[in-house]
């Protein structure tokens, strides 16, 4: 969980919070299609991972809440909850464009394995932009951000390939 420093930054600002949700949430979806892409179909799929991602959520808020209380607070409040919800709603938001191809998938619009494929790559198009803009905002080199950027999508790739062998 990122520190209450990182919260607490200026209005449109990306905070390292709301980055590290979204690239948790892409990994972990892109796990959760390709563990399932053999054995379900394409609609099951979004559903499984939707809930995965809300299961992962609900975690990350339980996590954060309960952390809210073992740092000094006498009680858990709601507004403590819900500053909770919302910090950790990039783990939601952060792999919907992949999510995108798997629900036109659904529609019937592209095949079963074309949506999952193109859910996959969008993924690793997402950690590959993420690997460039950690790069960029360090002023590395445009080749060293490149390569930064091809590190973090092949990081990625090799999550979900361990997700998939192990299950």
């Amino acid at each position: 969980m990122a520190e209450a420093a990182e919260r607490h930054s200026r209005p449109g600002e990306v905070r390292s919070s709301d980055t590290a949700g979204a690239i948790y949430g892409t990994i972990a979806s892109m796990a959760v299609i390709a563990a399932g892409a053999r054995d379900v179909a394409v609609d099951k799929l979004l559903w499984v991972t939707l809930a995965t991602l809300g299961v992962f959520w609900v975690a990350h808020v339980y996590a954060d809440t309960l952390a809210h209380h073992l740092r000094g607070a006498k009680h858990i409040d709601l507004s403590a909850i819900r500053r909770a919800m919302a910090e950790e709603w990039p783990l939601v938001t952060g792999p919907l464009p992949g999510l995108v191809f798997l629900a036109l998938g659904a529609t019937g619009l592209f095949a079963d394995d074309v949506a999952i494929r193109l859910a996959l790559w969008c993924g690793v198009v997402q950690l590959f932009g993420w690997g460039i803009s950690l790069a960029r905002r360090q002023n590395w080199s445009w080749q060293i951000a490149l390569t930064a950027g091809a590190l973090n999508a092949l990081l990625g790739i090799a999550i979900v390939v361990l997700e998939v062998v192990i299950h």
